[in-house]
């Protein structure tokens, strides 16, 4: 009787262990593309590449992350972001899956225009917008809860297909922002109060269901 309550207790502590197990989830914007206009462009769906500076920074970063073991990866379809992800994650192609739910904001008609093209054609809208980022949209295009709406779920999907091991997402800065917003409370309007640069990297920690942030916005040259 008593050699059995022992294989009881430590089956239960087992499986205490295992429901505390930590993993990590390191959400990714990727680096800076390359944009016409010198930068001053409403780019959210348009494919634009990685410029030189960005490839750069990817790989800083990819050097920065090198001792960490992803179990999986996850990237937006739209090229800047797949390739940030094989900086990061040189020699992992494969292993890589592409989720179209974490692709960005489609910016509608404003896709490819100038600010001051949309400030002249669009200016109410515009305006409307700057107010209320979370459901105000382009016209043709989606507002952050739209967004939302679509990130969330992919990102759950993502936890519940991968339950154990590290998971690196490399996304866009309107998607990490509503996943931000969706577990840790910030306000969809609240966008522009809160950085998030070119390769920055947003790390939450999942042990018993529970989400905690860890890092946010953080860089190599912060360290």
């Amino acid at each position: 009787m008593h050699s059995e309550a022992g294989l009881m207790f430590m089956q239960e502590k087992d499986v205490r262990q295992e429901k505390i197990q930590e993993q990590k989830i390191y959400l990714v914007r990727h680096a800076r593309p390359e944009l016409p206009h010198g930068g001053g462009v409403y780019y959210g769906r348009t494919d634009y590449p990685l410029s030189q500076e960005g490839i750069a920074s990817a790989e800083t970063l990819g050097a920065a992350m090198s001792g960490l073991n992803f179990s999986h990866i996850y990237t937006s379809p739209l090229i800047r972001a797949r390739q940030t992800a094989k900086l990061i994650a040189p020699g992992r192609t494969k292993d890589m899956h592409v989720s179209k739910d974490l692709q960005e904001i489609s910016l509608g008609e404003w896709e490819g225009k100038t600010y001051d093209e949309v400030r002249d054609q669009w200016n109410e809208v515009y305006e409307q917008r700057g107010l209320s980022f979370a459901v105000t949209a382009p016209p043709g295009g989606e507002c952050f809860a739209d967004v939302q709406k679509r990130a969330v779920p992919a990102f759950e999907k993502i936890l519940k297909a991968c339950p154990n091991g590290d998971i690196l997402i490399v996304a866009h800065g309107g998607v990490i922002w509503t996943i931000m917003c969706r577990y840790f409370c910030f306000d969809l309007n609240e966008l522009f109060l809160y950085p998030m640069n070119y390769c920055g990297v947003h790390v939450v920690c999942r042990t018993d269901g529970m989400m905690r942030l860890l890092k946010y916005n953080w860089q190599p040259q912060l360290a």
